[in-house]
């Protein structure tokens, strides 16, 4: 289930380890051996290396082939991403619209006066 947006618990797990490194370039070995160590996952080569290329093929990760080791790298930050992601989800469930989503975030209800008066400035 894809729980964090748009990604499931593992895709998440795994661009974290990118997201959160000083330096977000690792090998496979690296990729493997953080993720038996730090996430406990006894995975074989072939079930990281399919996470990888799902990755890859949304967008999310990038690879450096030109050396004898692949490089793995983040083609966007955290937050970068998130943003796009919000974006996509505002455009296709609310018709692009802040208003749409906005309201269906409140249920209905309505914003507190403070609340109206940071959105406010949010927009202008």
């Amino acid at each position: 289930m894809k729980k964090n947006y748009g990604l499931t618990n593992t895709e998440m797990d795994l661009m974290n380890i990118f997201w959160d490194a000083k330096d977000p370039r690792f090998t496979f070995k690296e990729l493997t051996d953080y993720t038996r160590t730090v996430l406990g996952k006894e995975w074989k080569y072939q079930t990281l290396g399919t996470y990888l290329s799902n990755l890859q093929r949304s967008g999310l990760l990038k690879v450096d082939t030109s050396g004898r080791n692949y490089i793995y790298y983040p083609s966007c930050s955290k937050e970068e991403y998130i943003h796009q992601w919000t974006k996509n989800l505002v455009s296709s469930a609310f018709d692009n619209s802040i208003f749409n989503f906005v309201r269906a975030f409140t249920g209905g209800a309505k914003l507190t006066k403070e609340e109206a008066e940071e959105l406010k400035k949010l927009i202008e």
